[in-house]
């Protein structure tokens, strides 16, 4: 029985293990012809908890960086020769996002992420999102090493 991923999702930061993930992701997604890629970027909105005051300029650059990378990673899975690919950039618990609340929006078979990502002091204090997507998702989880 052969398994055929229709809606792939991948969850991106800056970090290296996420670039690693999302070239597997882009491969994946070649390997299951007629799939959709959607690469999935979670500004986490607890952070703004602990900001005294909230500079809507700093938070509209920021906004535009994270734009800016996933129209990176866009690019690159055109140059590896894949391109039906849907960006997107949410607010909220990243956690929830990518695991429960995008998945059942789009149906998503397979999530794939980095064993690590940007959060360190998150996932000190709460855990990783990577291992929050394995334990709730509803759906395959493909978690990639940097090795």
């Amino acid at each position: 029985m052969s398994m055929t991923y229709k809606n792939i999702l991948v969850a991106v930061d800056e970090s290296s293990e996420a670039k690693i993930a999302f070239k597997r992701a882009v491969q994946v997604a070649i390997n299951n012809v007629g799939s959709r890629l959607y690469i999935i970027h979670v500004i986490d909105t607890r952070s703004f908890a602990f900001s005294e005051g909230y500079n809507f300029d700093l938070a509209d650059q920021y906004a535009k960086s994270k734009k800016d990378m996933l129209d990176g990673y866009e690019e690159i899975a055109v140059q590896l020769g894949y391109d039906s690919i849907y960006k997107i950039m949410e607010y909220g618990t990243p956690k929830e996002i990518i695991a429960r609340d995008f998945p059942k929006q789009k149906q998503i078979d397979l999530i794939i992420c980095g064993v690590t990502g940007k959060g360190e002091l998150a996932r000190f204090f709460l855990g990783s999102v990577s291992e929050a997507i394995v334990r709730t998702a509803k759906c395959d989880v493909l978690v990639v090493r940097n090795l």
